[in-house]
């Protein structure tokens, strides 16, 4: 007899949803982890990061107090000891949170590094280096993700950093320099920013934040700059000398221009992820990789009958939390012998925190243009809605996109003050059969936010009441 009807490798966002939808289907788990509870993003990535810029952005309030008609006695100061330590008791609490989880649906945690051994076997060797064999009919992969190495940059985890110690550093930079102009990239430069940390982006690629709508990027990079924040688009790094705690970091433009230098307190890599593939016996008993992640189909199943793989550590959707989950919740009832829904690729909202927010679902308009999409395109600006204006937000906008022929959202884009969260109404539209006709009779509270995605819709169809 097996020990479980699962093992599953990891448990982070990906593997702890894993386990627990399992044990709702009566399936017996056992889950696996040398480290804790939540993964990366509960414990290094989504959670403590969204707590270092909610203490920036409480800072940026009190500097604008009097905007506001409040009156702040004394100077306003960032304490950055207390905003590492806050973050760290959040993901920390977080992390029990799970364990809870565990306790409440009789998950069987063993703690140790898991191998697999072929056949429906997995080997976990302990912190005290014991060993034992595991078996069950269905093993799942959850091992995640890790950042990027960059050649010639020489990470020393105190001056060439990555987003681990980016939110643990002992003491402020004075000056910081990043490395990749994605989403992990923008936060952390926006977050010490707004400390009073001199930032400079270097980016390989065209404009900041390249895989969202180039309106999108475009505004982001009017709003770093007058915040201040120095970036070189189309720039490579081509080195960084650490001496004396600090860094001299070369780069050139990407064609060959002149090079320059820059010396910095800290140089942060932010230029993408390796999958946690290694010692994990995957070559060995045959499972496929893809550009060093793992290979899964549709069904999220390796080339090794019975072994599957979600979350980052795979090659199958964005690198995202709430993909990870969801492919997850997908698995674990496909291996209890349900049809799941499977997850749509084509509708995952995607988020970045830096101030301003930045929020997507579906394609940009340059990828419908390539695709051949005949396009009603509507935009709203923000800077005219009530809720703006008496919050005081980042004048950024909502820019949606539907199909000509039908008027069935394509993409939603926008930047600007609570954006992560409004990105749920298209994520939904777009899922489902609502169409611009949908969003513009649907009602929609004021003062809000939301008033800018009606108006975008009506936007597109020529109708705008407020532009």
């Amino acid at each position: 007899m097996s020990d479980a009807d699962v093992i599953v490798i990891g448990a982070g966002t990906g593997g702890y949803p894993a386990a627990i939808r399992a044990r709702q289907l009566g399936l017996r788990a056992i889950v696996v982890e040398r480290a804790e509870l939540g993964g990366t993003c509960l414990n290094w990535g989504c959670i403590p990061t969204k707590a270092l810029l909610r203490s920036a952005e409480v800072l940026e309030t009190c500097e604008r107090a009097a905007d506001y008609g409040v009156t702040v006695s004394g100077d306003v100061t960032p304490d950055f000891s207390r905003m590492i330590a806050r973050s760290r008791a959040i993901s920390a609490k977080i992390s029990k949170g799970v364990s809870f989880l565990f306790r409440k649906n009789e998950i069987d945690l063993r703690v140790g590094t898991a191998k697999l051994l072929g056949a429906g076997k997995v080997s976990v060797t302990g912190p005290d280096g014991a060993q034992q064999t595991l078996s069950a009919p269905a093993i799942v992969v959850a091992t995640g993700a890790r950042a990027k190495a960059l050649p010639g940059v020489d990470h020393d985890g105190e001056v060439v950093i990555a987003y681990r110690e980016a939110m643990t550093l002992p003491v402020q930079p004075r000056s910081m320099l990043v490395i990749g102009a994605g989403a992990i990239g923008v936060e952390f430069a926006s977050f010490y920013r707004s400390l009073g940390t001199e930032v400079t982006i270097v980016e390989f690629l065209d404009r900041l934040v390249p895989n969202e709508d180039e309106d999108v990027s475009a505004e982001l990079a009017r709003a770093f700059k007058k915040r201040g924040i120095r970036s070189f688009t189309s720039h490579k790094v081509t080195g960084a000398a650490v001496r004396d705690g600090a860094a001299e970091v070369t780069f050139e433009s990407r064609d060959g221009g002149a090079g320059q230098s820059i010396t910095v307190d800290s140089v942060l890599v932010a230029v993408g992820i390796t999958a946690n593939t290694e010692n994990l016996g995957l070559e060995a008993i045959g499972v496929k990789l893809d550009g060093g992640f793992v290979a899964v189909d549709d069904d999220l199943q390796t080339s090794v009958a019975g072994v599957y793989a979600v979350g980052d550590v795979c090659n199958k959707g964005p690198a995202l939390a709430h993909v990870s989950t969801a492919q997850a919740i997908q698995l674990a009832e496909h291996i209890a012998g349900h049809t799941p829904v499977k997850v749509d690729y084509d509708c995952i909202p995607a988020c970045t925190y830096c101030e301003p927010e930045i929020a997507s679902v579906g394609l940009t308009e340059a990828a419908a243009k390539e695709r051949g999409i005949d396009m009603k395109i509507g935009k709203f600006p923000l800077f005219p809605l009530g809720k703006n204006m008496a919050y005081g937000g980042y004048p950024g906008f909502v820019k949606l996109i539907f199909d000509a022929a039908d008027h069935s959202l394509v993409g939603a884009h926008m930047i600007g003050p609570a954006v992560t969260d409004l990105v749920a109404v298209p994520t939904l539209a777009k899922s489902t059969e609502v169409n611009a006709e949908s969003l513009i009779h649907t009602v929609h509270a004021h003062p809000t936010f939301a008033e800018a995605l009606k108006e975008a819709a009506e936007n597109a169809l020529g109708i705008a009441i407020h532009i």
